[in-house]
């Protein structure tokens, strides 16, 4: 082999390890972005069901003693 035949297989070789290198890292990025949606996706869900136990809790009806306490003190 020549010098500039060297060069050539020299030059697409490090052209394939910097594409391979690319792809790997791009790759590790694509899954960070998954798992950080995942994590919204969790903690938009777990804030749901928060707010809906909170709303269960207000909507809940007063025992009648607490009324009926409330009544007598004029509170209501």
């Amino acid at each position: 082999m020549n010098t500039a035949n060297l060069a050539i297989v020299g030059v697409m070789l490090l052209v394939g390890v910097a594409s391979a290198l690319g792809l790997y890292r791009a790759g590790g990025k694509s899954q960070k972005a998954e798992m950080a949606d995942q994590d919204v996706k969790n903690t938009q869900s777990a804030l749901d069901r928060a707010s809906a136990m909170a709303q269960a809790e207000t909507n809940k009806p007063a025992a009648e003693d607490a009324v009926l306490a409330r009544l007598n003190r004029g509170d209501a």
